[in-house]
């Protein structure tokens, strides 16, 4: 049976390593001047080298006649490591391997000398995957290991890793490679097999990829095997169920203009063409993020092939980076794992990329409910002035009433008796908003995000979704809600300082600028701006929140002198 090309070519000494340069120029100098480590921690994504690169270093410490700080590849302990029949090299998997006895087992066996080599080299893959209780068995060994061991740990997951592992050993961090360089070893790969790959095709490979060599060997190793000499283009399409890149560009085209019917006709005759939403999607997100990478000028698109090239060239030049961006940003939070209609994610994504975002659809004027008697229901008090207390309001003075027309018959006629005038209603709100109400508009979500965690008895991120208006007016952000109860379970929160103070510091850090913060109800914003200078006031509103109470007001004009 054949081997596979990942195994076949699997790179023999350092600087046969592809992308990981600054990996091999340090391993190479180390064994060069005889200063190896006792322990290193090689991290990265899959497909990067890391086991190999542990190999390699078993091999270079062992080489009985080393090359310059390489292993020669032809002594009897380099043959013997690249067949897989050194004693001295010991490989755990610690997927599979994780529990406390098998770590035991190993800090035993380990003070045993190497039976042939100059070093027993541990290569422990995956070790993010040990359990708590097996770190902490090797932390000793780890710290101080006999003189003829080396351990050499791999990871995917650094994260996982306890920080008292990653401080006893020497670090190295492996990098996706680059898709110029995986073309290049791809391209040597069918040549040493005797098969010719078109250039387009190989970028495609290592496009797909996303920077994993060993997933670009796999998959030149299916096409080699599915399709004759030479392999094209289409036949990887074919291969991978990709169908033809115009199609999502054109998908993306009309997302752009704003096409939303043409944008949904196309995106079901892709899904019906037997695409997966997953990956439709993926494929959207690539070609923003080409165009975002064109429009900066920070890519000359060579990996993307001509046609691609020249349609999304086209599209970059006739739409500007903001859009590209906001459109990023949409597709990028889509998520299909709790939607049970796969494609529906995707569709309501496409439905508010094409809407406009500063569009608020919960500010539309609704019409003015009104009682069986026809009168109109009265417009609800404002929920930011104080309210009098109980004795407070008993003692105001009470003034009659004198209606015109009527004498007074020592008793007062109810009021609700008398049908009430329509309230003028609210004007439609205008579309042309300040810079600032732009600002807070587009960075929405984001606030809303980032008050997740904020809040005593209720998410204050939560309560502010029921906003159904945002204004910006003097150095104050009013958030305008229709219901009462949205009032008062936001002024309930609002009223601990702490909770209040956590607000602003997020509406500072978001948009930069600092803002008082008031609660309304809809209605209310022009009884707002009606009120004296001096209740608009941010100091009056300070000395409001220590205790202080407006006793009177008067209104001081400058004499003539």
């Amino acid at each position: 049976m054949t081997e596979v090309l990942y195994r076949k070519w699997r790179p023999g000494s350092l600087s046969e390593l592809v992308g990981q340069d600054h990996v091999a120029k340090t391993l190479t100098q180390a064994v060069r001047s005889d200063r190896v480590s006792h322990a290193y921690l090689f991290c990265g994504p899959r497909g990067t080298g890391k086991t190999s690169t542990a190999r390699i270093m078993a091999k270079a410490v062992n080489c009985l006649f080393p090359v310059d700080g390489q292993p020669d590849n032809e002594c009897a302990m380099c043959t013997s490591i690249t067949e897989g029949r050194a004693m001295d090299l010991i490989e755990i998997d610690a997927a599979s391997n994780r529990r406390i006895a098998d770590i035991r087992d190993l800090t035993e066996k380990i003070h045993y000398g190497p039976g042939e080599a100059k070093y027993k080299v541990y290569i422990i893959d995956e070790v993010h995957m040990l359990t708590q209780e097996a770190f902490n068995a090797l932390l000793k060994t780890l710290e101080e290991p006999p003189p003829h061991a080396i351990l050499i740990l791999a990871t995917t997951d650094v994260q996982r890793v306890p920080l008292t592992i990653i401080s006893r050993c020497q670090r190295f961090d492996f990098r996706r490679i680059p898709i110029e360089a995986m073309c290049e070893k791809l391209a040597s790969l069918c040549e040493g097999e005797g098969v010719e790959v078109e250039r387009n095709a190989l970028t495609l490979i290592a496009r797909k990829s996303t920077g994993s060599l060993r997933d670009a060997e796999n998959l030149l190793d299916q096409a080699i095997v599915s399709f004759d000499s030479p392999v094209t283009e289409d036949n990887l399409r074919t291969l991978l169920n990709m169908g033809d890149e115009s199609v999502p560009a054109e998908l993306v085209k009309k997302i752009a203009e704003r096409d939303l019917k043409g944008s949904l006709t196309l995106l079901s005759e892709l899904l019906s063409g037997g695409k997966e939403p997953r990956q439709v999607h993926s494929d959207v997100i690539e070609l923003i993020r080409s165009l975002i990478l064109l429009n900066v000028g920070a890519t000359s698109g060579e990996d993307l092939g001509e046609s691609l090239l020249e349609i999304l060239q086209e599209l970059s030049s006739s739409v500007n980076l903001d859009r590209l961006v906001y459109l990023a940003k949409i597709f990028g939070s889509v998520d299909f794992k709790d939607s049970t209609n796969q494609s529906l994610p995707l569709e309501l994504a496409i439905v508010e990329s094409i809407s406009d975002p500063n569009t608020n659809i919960n500010a539309i004027t609704m019409p003015a409910q009104s009682y069986g008697n026809g009168s109109a229901v009265p417009a609800p008090t404002s929920r930011t002035q104080a309210r009098p207390s109980k004795k407070e309001a008993t003692s105001l003075p009470m003034k009659p009433v004198n209606k015109p027309g009527r004498q007074e018959t020592g008793r007062n006629i109810p009021s609700a008796k008398k049908p009430r005038p329509n309230p003028p209603r609210q004007k439609p709100r205008e579309s042309s908003r300040t810079e600032s109400e732009r600002d807070l508009d587009a960075k929405w979500n984001e606030l809303l995000r980032s008050l997740r965690q904020t809040g005593n008895r209720f998410n204050v991120g939560a309560l502010l979704r029921g906003c159904m208006e945002r204004n910006i007016r003097d150095d104050s952000i009013v958030f305008l809600f229709q219901h009462s109860s949205h009032v008062e379970r936001i002024e309930g929160e609002l009223d601990d300082p702490i909770v209040m103070s956590q607000l602003k510091e997020v509406v500072e850090k978001t948009l930069g600028k600092q803002y008082e913060i008031q609660i309304e109800l809809m209605g209310d914003s022009a009884r707002a701006n009606s009120k004296p200078a001096s209740q608009r006031s941010h100091l009056v509103r300070a000395a409001q929140s220590l205790g202080a109470r407006i006793v009177e007001e008067r209104e001081v004009s400058r004499l003539d002198e």
